[in-house]
């Protein structure tokens, strides 16, 4: 059977590493083996690279070094956001967190995307309009991608130009989450399949399944080194796809005794980890993927507000921060969560004068 609450909530809402990194730099091999960089045949003085290193940086390629000739660009270094060069290989390049965009709808029913720096402070109102950003991610380029009022997916530009690029109005199950992977490939989850649409609107289904029986998708994500798109279930089920490796479910949702319920998205982390925002028997918090199971990373003890939609910023592996869309009374928050701290507090608040609701929620670099 459907999860009845997704659908009545979601329907009634619409450079070298240096001795100080602790990363061990692992000994070159060097011998008597021709590189082939000459034209004697002599080996005397010829060096080769075995351990697979080439720039001598600490890490190899199978180690997650994504440019194995530049001693600048390894999973250690901090990224230098003006070089033009993906330092960190965490996939982006020249990325240094500016804050969060965050789609609001007034309850009048207009569409703005807030962004809110990273110490709070409203730097930018984009009004959309009678367009409804629901979920969102950022354009490759220019603006954002929403999902628009549940019923199609649209291109929102930084004046607040906002173009339908397909329409879902008439398929079985709306669209829910939107998100781009590091090649600029734009993805939709709908509760029963996994589509992409380009740029012409020509939408193509990646992977299906059964909505009612195994899997309602709501959440997506992507990792935008390896170009994973992780889905994220109400009660807590987990899927990813990839275009090379397909789709695979990773954890099953239990809707007799869900182990997490309320996910409604999900990020992943620079770190490796996908992490939700969710309740379950333990308390609410977020949660990260450990295996095939979730595991409480933090919580906080104020129990008058619950996580709605998230996202990470996760530069530091060791610190990722959590930032969380809620309601708070009259009061739509965005809370930070910091990891370690077992505590929220507030990025923003708003007024508290017009009842309207914050939903999507993608960091900006």
């Amino acid at each position: 059977m459907r999860p009845p609450a997704v659908v009545s909530f979601l329907v009634t809402l619409c450079a070298c590493t240096d001795v100080n990194t602790g990363v061990s730099t692992p000994p070159k091999d060097t011998g008597s083996v021709d590189t082939g960089s000459d034209t004697d045949t002599n080996t005397t003085g010829d060096t080769a690279d075995t351990d697979g290193d080439l720039d001598d940086d600490g890490f190899t390629p199978a180690e997650g070094d994504c440019d194995d000739d530049d001693p600048r660009v390894s999973p250690a270094r901090e990224e230098d956001d003006e070089d033009g060069v993906d330092n960190d290989c965490d996939g982006r390049v020249d990325e240094n967190f500016a804050g969060v965009d965050v789609a609001y709808v007034t309850s009048t029913g207009e569409g703005h995307i807030y962004q809110i720096d990273k110490i709070g402070r409203l730097e930018g109102d984009v009004q959309t309009g009678a367009c409804i950003p629901i979920f969102l991610d950022h354009h490759p380029t220019d603006g954002w991608y929403i999902n628009d009022n549940l019923g199609a997916v649209a291109h929102v530009t930084p004046d607040g130009t906002c173009t339908q690029l397909a329409d879902f109005s008439e398929a079985e199950w709306p669209p829910y989450a939107v998100t781009v992977s590091g090649d600029g490939t734009l993805y939709v989850a709908s509760a029963d399949r996994l589509s992409t649409v380009a740029g012409d609107g020509t939408v193509t289904d990646v992977a299906t399944w059964d909505a009612e029986a195994e899997f309602y998708a709501i959440g997506a994500a992507s990792d935008p080194l390896s170009g994973t798109v992780g889905l994220f279930d109400y009660y807590g089920g987990f899927a990813t796809y990839h275009p090379d490796a397909g789709f695979e479910f990773v954890v099953r949702p239990d809707y007799s005794n869900p182990v997490l319920y309320g996910v409604i998205s999900g990020g992943h982390g620079d770190d490796g980890g996908w992490y939700v925002p969710a309740t379950s028997a333990s308390g609410v918090g977020i949660y990260k993927l450990d295996g095939t199971s979730w595991t409480m990373q933090d919580e906080w003890d104020d129990q008058g507000w619950s996580p709605f939609m998230m996202t990470v910023d996760a530069d530091d592996p060791d610190r990722p921060e959590f930032y969380v869309t809620a309601t708070a009374g009259a009061y739509q928050v965005v809370w930070r969560v910091i990891h370690g701290t077992d505590a929220a507090e507030h990025l923003w608040v708003s007024e508290g004068t017009d009842f309207g609701y914050f939903y999507g929620i993608v960091a900006r670099f």
